[in-house]
């Protein structure tokens, strides 16, 4: 019987098998090279993927701090110039026409009053006739030259000169020739002793009005009918009439000359110092309770 071709034992089914092992063996280690050389690509790339993060967030961190600071610096100088604004508006005020003076102070009012109603705040306004206009006035308004403006301006028998503080009110008492036409009331002074002068001078040692304080220490250096200026601060004059209505006694003529144009250290006019609104409401009693009053602004 012949044998069988597949009963042969011929060798060739283990050569081919083994053919088929190594074949697929050599595929396998040529695929697991390409893995382990792409991961060993990738995993080299991580860090430099990261630097170029790291440097694109820096490179944005810097712009955005040169950014800021030259926004600051913007706003920086927006504020300055507006500062520098209203600081030139301020010492300009005195300059400008009754109208005008009107409408900065109805602003200034409404400002320093947020709470007040339609009708309060109307109490406070001015009226452009208040005001005397010192537009004419083209000298510098320092001290030396308050002298020509008050000779030039004030047709008054006697005025009231307001600053914003005792030594503005001295400073101006000097530029005045000190006590030969001028007398201080401020806080330096007791204020018994200031009713008792203003007392010597309107109403010839008789007490009026709501005076009721006992007869103080008067100066005595200028003689009452020489002096033409009482000079003082908000808040001492606002006590003053308090206790005396002889400041809105007689039918003469009153000028109240207001020292404007002077600026404090803070760059604050008398206007929009503290005594401020004390200021306007001061004033407004003034026109209120005497007849033939007028503002002037220096």
């Amino acid at each position: 019987m012949a044998p069988n071709a597949d009963d042969l034992d011929d060798g060739l089914a283990y050569e081919f098998a083994e053919s088929i092992d190594e074949s697929v063996n050599s595929d396998v280690e040529e695929i697991e090279n390409i893995d382990v050389g792409h991961e060993a690509t990738a995993d080299a790339s991580v860090p430099a993927l990261k630097r170029q993060q790291e440097d694109v967030a820096d490179e944005g961190s810097n712009l955005s701090k040169r950014q800021k600071k030259l926004s600051k610096s913007k706003s920086h100088l927006k504020k300055m110039e507006k500062m520098e604004f209203e600081k030139e508006q301020k010492k300009e005020l005195p300059q400008k026409s009754p109208e005008a003076v009107v409408d900065y102070l109805s602003k200034l009012i409404r400002e320093k009053n947020p709470d007040m109603s339609v009708l309060e705040l109307e109490e406070l306004y001015f009226k452009k006739s208040d005001f005397i206009s010192t537009e004419s006035f083209t000298q510098e308004r320092t001290l030396a030259n308050f002298p020509t403006f008050a000779k030039m301006f004030n047709k008054a028998p006697r005025a009231i000169v307001l600053s914003t503080s005792n030594i503005r009110v001295a400073d101006v008492f000097r530029s005045l020739g000190g006590s030969s036409n001028a007398v201080k009331l401020f806080s330096k002074n007791k204020l018994k002793d200031d009713l008792a002068r203003l007392d010597q001078i309107l109403g010839g040692g008789n007490k009026e009005g709501k005076s009721s304080q006992k007869k103080g220490k008067a100066q005595k250096d200028t003689p009452s009918q020489n002096v033409q200026y009482f000079l003082s601060t908000p808040g001492r004059m606002a006590k003053i009439i308090e206790e005396s209505a002889l400041l809105f006694s007689g039918k003469e003529k009153l000028d109240i000359i207001v020292d404007a144009s002077y600026l404090d250290p803070k760059t604050n006019s008398i206007f929009t110092s503290d005594d401020g609104m004390l200021l306007c409401k001061l004033l407004k009693t003034f026109l209120r309770e005497k007849s033939s009053v007028k503002i002037l602004l220096f």
